[in-house]
């Protein structure tokens, strides 16, 4: 398998490139950035990293991703503290125009996995902006979610979180949907009362808020890390492992014209199908808050393409 990476000498981009390595998912990785002297010096380690582990890996632009299986666009533009992702919005389509051109030049069969904020409404723009419009090979990164959501829930109960399976739908953001009838502790059904449910609820925009004050500033990299390998893994040994992962819809939960984090079943050709769970009715009125919440992005991404 080749793979390709956008804006590798970022911290998800660069922090997903040693994991696929470490994790042998890649034949070659192509590391792509316009950030010359930082794509270098991750290229230089990660060249050697590469050779411990038997993967080719290449610095390279975007004419070097031709033949790719697979495309991981982590590309964003600078910005400032931000309160939410949709504020990155603005900056980042452009970028998501230019990404979208390319690998419709040089791969336009391969999958792309976006993992730029705000992963939303640049996923719906990926599948716009592509000549295939093929929604199963253009998928959005948003597995840190539900990873933190099973966190939350097992320091709550005070268990390990290796322990729980739980699952986040709608929006990678503040709307975001936590799925608290998936939550499973070894397996079986677990209660949580509503005091918990609402500390657990907070934490999302608590902790963007903690990244975002950092100096210097960073993201969630190695948590990405573990979810981009998850998902190329289940891609390149066509598993059919059941992945959350940001998808456009056509009429799955209600939903259609925008892009959300549903439960996807994934394996060698990308998303094979979503998988519609049953939901509490707190639950379905928070789907329809969330895709409340995403419309005017995903208005916005249109408008925007049609200049």
């Amino acid at each position: 398998m080749k793979i390709s990476i956008i804006g590798a000498a970022g911290v998800m981009g660069s922090c997903s490139a040693f994991n696929l390595i470490v994790h042998r998912l890649a034949d070659e990785l192509v590391m792509i950035d316009s950030w010359a002297s930082m794509l270098k010096s991750h290229w230089m380690d990660l060249a050697t990293v590469g050779a411990e582990y038997g993967v080719t890996v290449r610095s390279g632009t975007y004419q070097d991703m031709a033949g790719s299986h697979l495309v991981i666009n982590m590309a964003g533009a600078p910005t400032g503290a931000v309160a939410a992702r949709s504020e990155m919005l603005p900056a980042n389509l452009p970028l998501i125009q230019q990404h979208a051109a390319a690998i419709d030049q040089y791969c336009p069969d391969a999958i792309v996995i976006t993992g730029t904020n705000p992963v939303d409404p640049l996923n719906y723009a990926m599948y716009l902006l592509g000549k295939r419009r093929d929604r199963r090979k253009i998928l959005g990164y948003s597995v840190n979610d539900s990873v933190r959501f099973r966190m939350w829930a097992a320091e709550s109960l005070g268990v390990a979180a290796t322990r729980m399976q739980g699952t986040v739908i709608g929006e990678h953001g503040h709307s975001q949907v936590m799925l608290f009838s998936t939550l499973r502790l070894d397996g079986k059904p677990v209660d949580i009362d509503a005091e918990t449910k609402a500390k657990i609820r907070a934490r999302p925009p608590q902790m963007l808020h903690d990244f975002e004050s950092l100096v210097p500033k960073r993201t969630a990299g190695w948590t990405s890390a573990i979810g981009i390998t998850a998902m190329v893994k289940a891609i390149a040994d066509d598993s059919k492992a059941v992945i959350p992962t940001n998808m456009v819809l056509e009429g799955e939960y209600g939903g259609r014209n925008l892009s959300m984090t549903v439960p996807a079943v994934l394996g060698k050709d990308g998303a094979e199908r979503i998988i519609e769970l049953d939901l509490s009715p707190e639950e379905q009125q928070g789907v329809l808050a969330t895709q409340r919440a995403l419309d005017p992005h995903m208005r916005f991404v249109e408008a925007h393409l049609k200049r």
